[in-house]
């Protein structure tokens, strides 16, 4: 990478600088401290030292902590920059951003590393998450212990560690967990072939679930750092956006063989499909979404979003397709013209989004306030705000059952809502730090990826 130039470098920083093995490593100290919503990419860069990935794992940042446990790659030598000191003053939240610091603040040498700073909390707050669906508060001896281990605690694919044996599941139980590859990140169903696929940001993997039996019939290897998964059921595809390549895999369902790899945007995040008009879109942190014609595997537009979009959504039957932005903000896009049409406010740092096209609504997790926005899709606008767990990532809505269902990353638990009334009707435990979650039409199954402990949760859902 070559010198960076002008008076402020990490104000320009984005997340290709972030995860730049060449960055300075004390440019990486800076960012680190003054752009929070960078921290993740930070903590999967290659180059960043052992002192600063220490400091970063006392944040308690479940996106961070999702990233630590997923590295690849042996951290360098320690280097003469010791961690920085907690970024905000004692008592505020550490995901507010504080001016970047000159070079001259960057602090002296230290021959320990700090202790953990504390971080109160407040009901409904939780810690900074830059991508969707990523999501892990490991704690610092879960995190040594998985970093001096390499994930070789795990149990082998395809084994039901858990289940209720009950003929009769109560509704909304957890039935199954199903233990997959290294650091599990989004999960993505196949109704109609009772198949669920979930990517593994660790090992560049996709496991394939059969949903009958709940077990991992099969891995497919994709690209580097795979984060989301969409399915085309009509085509029998699945697209998988790969963080660290820049690419979407893309997947014969009926052979479990990658068939194409497509470029896309910087740092890919969410993937959506639109089945009707043969198009896929993809999320990028570098402010785009990727416009992709899924009969030729080729990038047909480039849509200028909002700051680091996170997830993706697309209502079929009024051609548009909703992006959250960590700005705070939604994109309603037109995917006739593939022009963004409206900016919707939402709470603070918006990732998760699910569509439910019969009652013309859009939910959208806030997870920096703990809550989630109702949208009226018909006027754009915020109708209710919901309060549920600490970290809200992930949403999805099963429209049959009237029901939504949100992952609260740092609380291990999922909160149902009911759609008609807007209300929290049921908290369901699941596995440690779940980061995304996807709802079986057909049986209203739940399958929950659970970052922190190498897991799918499922839940029995009617």
């Amino acid at each position: 990478m070559s010198e960076q130039t002008g008076p402020d470098p990490v104000t320009a920083a984005d997340p290709q600088v972030a995860l730049d093995p060449d960055t300075p490593p004390a440019v990486l100290v800076q960012i680190a401290q003054a752009r929070p919503e960078l921290r993740v990419f930070v903590a999967m860069n290659p180059s960043t030292y052992p002192g600063l990935i220490q400091w970063l794992a006392t944040l308690g940042d479940p996106a961070v902590n999702a990233a630590l446990t997923s590295r690849t790659t042996t951290p360098a030598t320690p280097l003469p920059v010791p961690p920085p000191p907690p970024p905000v003053a004692p008592g505020l939240p550490s995901t507010i951003a504080t001016a970047a610091p000159t070079a001259d603040a960057v602090p002296p040498p230290a021959e320990t590393t700090p202790a953990p700073a504390s971080r109160p909390r407040r009901p409904g707050r939780v810690v900074a998450m830059v991508l969707a669906g990523v999501l892990v508060l490991a704690g610092g001896g879960f995190l040594a212990h998985r970093l001096s281990t390499g994930g070789s605690s795990r149990a082998p694919a395809s084994v039901v560690t858990a289940t209720i044996t009950s003929s009769r599941a109560p509704a909304s139980v957890v039935t199954a967990t199903i233990h997959v590859g290294k650091g599990p990140w989004a999960g993505a169903v196949d109704g109609s072939a009772h198949t669920a696929y979930v990517t593994n940001s660790g090992d560049g993997t996709v496991s394939v679930i059969d949903t009958r039996t709940n077990t991992v019939t099969d891995t497919i290897t994709v690209g580097k750092s795979p984060v989301a998964a969409a399915v085309d059921a009509a085509s029998h595809t699945a697209y998988v956006t790969n963080l660290n390549d820049d690419t979407i895999s893309v997947i014969d369902t009926r052979s479990n063989t990658v068939t194409n790899t497509i470029k896309v945007g910087k740092v890919p995040g969410a993937a959506a499909v639109d089945e009707a008009s043969h198009t896929a879109y993809v999320t990028n942190g570098d402010g785009t979404v990727s416009v992709i014609d899924t009969r030729s595997n080729t990038v047909t537009a480039t849509i200028t979003v909002g700051q680091n979009p996170g997830s993706v959504a697309v209502d079929v039957a009024s051609h548009t397709a909703y992006v959250t932005n960590f700005d705070g903000t939604v994109s309603v896009i037109d995917t006739r013209t593939n022009t963004v049409t409206a900016t919707i406010t939402v709470g603070k740092a918006p990732r998760g989004l699910a569509v439910d096209g019969a009652s013309h609504t859009a939910y959208v997790t806030n997870w920096n306030d703990g809550t989630v926005s109702v949208i009226d899709t018909r006027s754009n606008t915020v109708t209710d705000t919901i309060t549920v767990g600490n970290g809200p990532v992930a949403v999805a809505v099963d429209g049959s059952a009237h029901t939504a269902y949100v992952t609260n990353g740092d609380d291990g638990a999922v909160s149902v809502i009911d759609t008609r009334t807007n209300t929290v009707i049921n908290t369901i435990t699941v596995g440690t730090h779940p980061i995304d979650v996807a709802v079986d039409p057909t049986t209203g199954t739940v399958y929950v990826p659970n970052t922190g402990d190498n897991t799918v949760s499922v839940v029995s859902a009617r």
